[in-house]
């Protein structure tokens, strides 16, 4: 059966239905881990429903696309009564009379404190799984300011006073007050049970599992431990869904603990929306094989004129439509409130879309990527617009970038970070690092020379004849566009200036994409130089996924102009034609600090 979106006292979510009265609740990890996990998250929710258990996984209250954020006070209830709210409405849509609570690293933390309450409130759990458990509010804080401090950032200019002490990880704020009640969380040394059977998957090698279930046998319940490989390369990076291998044994588990009877009801039909103060949101499905997922996101008031054009916003790399650090969703929601419509989307094999028949998971710059494009711009006008602005980032920039090519439609775009320019077969997260973290040939080499790299080079030849074969490609790539027998790129430019697109390419500062760029376009893109339409910005103390919050502020700033830009042309000229003297519209002292045109 289909998943159905859900949307539960502010929690949005997937209820996966199946015909057992047996019920899954998936609380999943916090933060940058629950990126990287969501889509191996998934097809563990698809793979219990398919045992025949109904199953319900969503995001946290100020998390993924619920609503609010969680620089908001209270943050930590906000989590545990999302849970109890989540098991409730598990229990109302299908009937099912057992419940499984699932909780995956921090979400196991959290998932044990809300079983104790609801067994203290009478409305207890029949079991407990733990994933990886963070098995402490003060393990749980540390792990973030470990994770916060280990990504290296530009030094930025000072956060605004109200975000000065809150603790940035990833993108993700972490406030005093959150990480102060966080710490004083200890549920699994509470002197009560949260369930009568519970489950403690960890590493093989781990000795947290045996102490756990060790504990909870003193107090009566039925609590084993399991060793499971890899588990914590799920939190790892997003592009390693394969490695969802690793829920089987726990999945087996689940469906051995007790027969599973059917007779659960089918899910009732409910809208999905999620009304906040500012804009509304829903799901919807658009395309056809695979039908694809998105959410549509429209201010509480409208645009009185109407002429303002709807935004794109598409996947960034294989992260999920709520970006990352979770800006895709933030940015969505600060452009309702200035009136504009936006649909977020995942692409085929990414997020909560389905596969793409014949193709990997998690695959970038695959032209294929361009049907999934044109489909959203399709529903977009079905709903009435008329004018579009696709924004992308990293490799979501290049379909961006293309989306314009021919498509009238597409009045402007958005560009941050694009990494390539080319879209083709497709290329795996892993394999695209492996070739942009030292993109220019010297820095590849000083890198490749280290005596450590070199003498494991020479313990595997494999590793040396690969590092020829890379180096000779980049040569003759190189020499095609010096050449000039390879110039697409100044190409699409010239032809998105010719038919009139608006675009703005934002790089940040040293950011690893820049020399991608000035190889197809010279230094500082000069070969754009005088081309109408088409600015390059550049954005100082700033990382490559902008995840630092001071330079968003920067960043919303460059956004709104050029959107404004778009807005005053529109007005002065309906059929969005000829572009002479178009420029950024920015005020006469230039720039903020922090932004460079080039």
């Amino acid at each position: 059966m289909k998943p159905t979106p859900v949307v539960f006292e502010g929690c949005f979510g997937w209820l996966h239905p199946a015909e057992g009265r047996r019920g899954v609740v998936l609380c999943g990890p916090y933060g940058y881990e629950e990126l990287c996990a969501h889509r191996a998250w998934k097809s563990f929710a698809e793979s219990l429903a398919g045992a025949g258990l109904p199953t319900l996984r969503f995001d946290y209250p100020g998390s993924g696309d619920s609503a609010g954020d969680d620089g908001e006070p209270d943050r930590v209830r906000a989590w545990l009564d999302g849970i109890k709210a989540a098991v409730r409405r598990l229990r109302e849509d299908t009937g099912v009379t057992d419940v499984t609570l699932v909780g995956f690293r921090m979400g196991a933390l959290l998932a044990t404190a809300a079983a104790l309450e609801m067994a203290a409130d009478g409305q207890g759990i029949d079991r407990l799984v733990l994933l990886a458990p963070i098995t402490s509010g003060r393990k749980a804080v540390r792990e973030l300011q470990t994770l916060s401090s280990i990504v290296l950032r530009p030094v930025c200019n000072p956060e605004p006073p109200e975000r000065a002490s809150w603790l940035n990880v990833i993108g993700m704020p972490l406030t005093p007050e959150t990480a102060l009640t966080l710490g004083g969380l200890n549920p699994c040394d509470a002197p009560a049970l949260p369930a009568p059977r519970i489950l403690i998957a960890d590493r093989p090698e781990g000795k947290t599992p045996v102490k756990l279930a060790a504990r909870w046998r003193t107090l009566g319940a039925v609590a084993e431990p399991m060793g499971v490989s890899g588990i914590m390369e799920l939190t790892q990076q997003p592009q390693r869904a394969q490695a969802a291998a690793a829920f089987e044994p726990v999945l087996r588990w689940i469906v051995a603990a007790a027969p599973v009877v059917t007779g659960a009801t089918p899910p009732p039909d409910r809208p999905a929306g999620l009304m906040m103060p500012t804009a509304v949101e829903r799901p919807i499905f658009f395309g056809t094989a695979p039908e694809l997922f998105g959410i549509y996101c429209t201010p509480v008031l409208a645009d009185p004129a109407g002429n303002r054009p709807a935004i794109l916003f598409l996947n960034s790399g294989a992260t999920h439509h709520v970006g990352s650090g979770r800006a895709t969703v933030v940015q969505a929601r600060r452009l309702a409130a200035r009136g504009y419509t936006s649909l977020r989307i995942d692409a085929a094999g990414i997020g909560d879309s389905p596969d793409r028949p014949g193709f990997p998971d998690n695959l970038l710059y695959n032209k294929e990527v361009m049907d999934d494009v044109r489909a959203a711009l399709g529903w977009l006008e079905e709903q009435g617009h008329e004018r579009v602005v696709v924004i992308g980032l990293c490799a979501g920039g290049t379909p961006a970038l293309h989306a314009g090519l021919g498509d009238d439609r597409v009045v402007g775009q958005i560009v941050l970070n694009p990494g390539r320019f080319e879209m083709g077969g497709g290329i795996a997260v892993s394999e695209l690092m492996r070739t942009v973290a030292f993109r220019s040939t010297r820095e590849y080499l000083m890198e490749a020379l280290k005596p450590s790299r070199l003498r494991a080079s020479f313990r595997k030849p494999a590793r040396l004849t690969g590092l020829t074969k890379r180096l000779a490609g980049r040569f003759v790539r190189k020499l095609l566009l010096r050449t000039g027998l390879t110039r697409h790129a100044l190409r699409m430019f010239r032809r998105l200036s010719a038919e009139g697109r608006r675009v703005l390419v934002v790089y940040s500062s040293g950011d690893m994409t820049l020399a991608e760029f000035y190889l197809h376009l010279g230094e500082g893109g000069r070969a754009l130089d005088g081309l109408p339409g088409i600015e390059v910005a550049y954005l100082d103390r700033s990382d490559h996924s902008l995840t630092v919050w001071e330079a968003r502020d920067r960043l919303d700033r460059m956004i709104d102009r050029h959107l404004a830009n778009l807005d005053s042309a529109a007005q002065a000229d309906p059929a969005g034609s000829e572009l002479p003297g178009w420029n950024l519209g920015l005020p006469s002292g230039g720039l903020p600090s922090g932004e460079r045109v080039g």
